[in-house]
């Protein structure tokens, strides 16, 4: 109403919001540019990084501007570029990537100064000076009931367009570093902001095109899932199955409830990739941005960077996940706006974007699921490729339990381990698979008929040879151990460090004595017996244990100490005959047997003789004590284990194919 007694002044402080320090980064800036030289029907943009100038300039061969328009459009903060009905469209027929004209603005988070000098085909050249600090000069002395204007400096025209086009030249840039890695980052992150580059919309940075393939990220993709569009072209390093590179094409319409359907009144192209390792996207490490992630692209140029981190599917898959949404759907004229005031994100209210959100929840999980599948396949061909006896063992499993088997060995190829290790893994794997046969074996009693007896009875068969090989592993192991110590522990230490080994691992004195049971009071008591019975100087590493069927006292002597054997006779009787009257107040442990083994490092004086060595040894056995040195002991126990050992090899085939599968070396493959 023309007699309205109000009135509406817009402040120049609104440029401070909109624009001086509108945006974070140098590539989001330079995309704002780059955007409207594409609304300008340009086809070929020049960036331009002068590291000593400390200047970057924008150069298009767009339509260029008059004085009329400078003012009337890129001067008027917030004119709308696609006024009127329909589609609206440039003279040459793009559409339009800017809608509230305030990109612009952008230049002045990363500079103070912006010359912009433009020229129309046939009309006059045009050029002047935008200044950041004027600007704010003037926000501060403004009277809000008398808005200013802000009038940007005249200035010469000394830059070079033939015919038409703009140049923005943007100088006295807020802290920011020029360097030659600037340059080649930017050429990287233009890239990842458009999806139109190439054919009539060239991209240069600093004499050199920008491409698809300067993305730099392609390479990452193992798996890719892409949406209306042939991306898999720029992946060299795709995983391939029988010659076929995996690429998975997928539906890329939905209705505005997100649902997948041929009809749907939404459309994307794009693709969402699965990278080798989870931290390819990590972003650690040089220069390099943080990769995992979704961006949203709408009319070629990424409208958000990320979408991914706003879904949670409580896994890790997601950690490989990287990609690129093309939704122009989200960008219609005869819409409303649906990016936020800071132009770097979409409006997550909008119902558009709550269907996008929808479908690309669907899609996360489909491929989550798919990307499971796949690597446990890949997996296992690496696993059965890199090792042909873990593959002959694969290829004797019954069908239906290959699916079980198949994920145990995908698990361990994906693992990061070396070599050797992996190779230990795939048998422990298959010891751990024959485990879990018997678990089928017991599952099929239930249901156990004439139909299903012989599988049965093949899964009992396998009881013996897991058995068999279990023990053989904690065998191996075993001597490994006393080897080690055979090679390592010189004699007048052996006492010292075999000492609590001994005591608590009795199976190195007898192979039958597997497992010790230490009773606490017992041992108290039997302790406080000996105590009372002895004096302490003859009380040195005495232990009292358990093992099946037998009570044992046994006493380390030092490995320098050489005794008679009527000493050792006195000590250990003494030692027996107190803990026999002990275990006298307990029926149930008093049945036991008890018996006295004294460990020494040099045989008792005169044993040197062999009939005296005899007759003590059977004097001593008839009052239930054994006489060992520590070599002895060491040389006794490899034997028994060894020849264990050598005799299972020989006739376990499931330990033949652990061994096989341990020490098989695949061609190109070290370790």
């Amino acid at each position: 109403m023309a007699d309205s007694p109000y009135v509406m002044r817009i402040s120049l402080n609104v440029l401070e919001h909109l624009g001086l320090s509108l945006y974070s980064n140098t590539s989001a800036v330079l995309a704002e540019a780059i955007a409207n030289s594409w609304d300008a029907d340009a086809k070929k943009v020049t960036v331009d990084v002068n590291v000593h100038a400390k200047t970057i300039s924008v150069k298009d061969d767009g339509v260029g501007m008059s004085r009329s328009e400078i003012n009337e459009k890129f001067l008027c903060v917030g004119y709308r570029k696609r006024a009127g009905a329909g589609d609206f469209l440039t003279p040459g027929g793009r559409k339009p990537m800017g809608r509230k004209g305030i990109g612009k603005l952008s230049l002045f988070s990363i500079a103070n100064q912006i010359s912009v000098y433009t020229k129309k085909a046939g009309g006059q050249p045009e050029s002047f000076l935008m200044n950041a600090l004027t600007i704010k000069d003037a926000i501060e002395s403004e009277d809000i009931s008398t808005p200013k204007e802000y009038r940007p400096e005249p200035i010469d025209f000394d830059e070079d367009i033939a015919e038409h086009g703009t140049i923005l030249k943007i100088g006295d840039l807020k802290k920011l570093r020029l360097t030659n890695a600037t340059i080649t980052g930017l050429k990287k992150r233009i890239a990842r902001r458009f999806s139109i580059l190439g054919g009539h919309f060239q991209v240069f940075v600093n004499g050199q095109a920008v491409t698809f393939r300067d993305r730099d990220y392609f390479h990452k993709a193992r798996f890719i899932f892409q949406y209306g569009g042939d991306y898999a072209r720029y992946c060299d390093k795709l995983d391939s199955d029988d010659g076929e590179v995996m690429k998975y094409d997928r539906i890329c319409r939905f209705n505005k409830t997100g649902k997948r359907a041929d009809d749907g009144i939404h459309a994307v192209t794009g693709w969402i990739a699965i990278s080798h390792r989870s931290n390819d996207l990590d972003g650690k490490g040089g220069d390099e941005d943080n990769l995992n992630k979704i961006a949203i692209a709408v009319r070629g140029k990424v409208a958000q960077e990320d979408v991914l981190q706003g879904f949670r599917l409580g896994g890790m898959i997601t950690k490989y996940m990287f990609g690129e949404i093309n939704a122009d759907f989200l960008d219609q004229d005869d819409k409303d706006d649906i990016a936020t005031s800071s132009r770097q994100s979409i409006s997550e209210d909008d119902p558009r974007f709550k269907a996008l959100k929808s479908f690309l929840r669907d899609e996360l999980q489909h491929i989550w699921t798919q990307t499971n599948k796949l690597k446990d396949k890949k997996g296992l061909e690496k696993a059965l490729q890199e090792n042909l006896p873990l593959k002959e063992w694969y290829d004797d499993l019954p069908r239906k339990l290959k699916p079980r088997a198949a994920k145990i060995f995908a698990e361990i190829d994906k693992a990061n381990i070396d070599e050797d290790k992996k190779r230990d893994f795939y048998a422990n794997g298959v010891l751990a698979f024959e485990r879990l046969k018997l678990d089928t074996a017991a599952e099929l009693i239930d249901v156990i008929d004439e139909s299903n007896l012989e599988t049965f009875l093949e899964f009992l068969a396998d009881v013996d040879a897991i058995e068999a090989a279990n023990y053989r592993e904690i065998v191996s192991e075993r001597l490994k151990v006393i080897r080690k110590l055979h090679q390592n522990v010189v004699e007048n230490a052996r006492e010292r460090v075999l000492q609590e080994y001994i005591f608590d691992h009795l199976w190195l004195l007898d192979p039958a004595w597997e497992r010790t049971t230490q009773y606490s009071k017992m041992e108290e008591r039997i302790q406080t017996a000996i105590s009372g019975n002895q004096s302490a100087s003859l009380r040195l590493d005495i232990r009292y244990r358990r093992v099946a069927g037998a009570h044992v006292i046994l006493e380390l002597k030092r490995g320098s100490r050489r005794l008679a054997k009527t000493e050792i006779e006195q000590q250990l009787a003494g030692y027996i005959q107190a803990v026999e009257a002990e275990l006298k107040k307990d029926p149930e442990q008093h049945r036991w047997p008890i018996e006295g083994i004294c460990v020494v490092g040099k045989l008792p004086r005169g044993w040197e003789d062999h009939d005296r060595s005899r007759r003590d040894k059977e004097s001593l056995r008839a009052v239930r004590i054994r006489v060992i040195t520590y070599d002895e002991l060491i040389n006794n126990a490899e034997s028994a284990y060894a020849k264990f050992e050598e005799a299972t090899a020989k006739t376990e085939k499931l330990n033949v194919i652990l061994d096989r599968i341990r020490n098989y070396r695949h061609e190109g493959v070290t370790g």
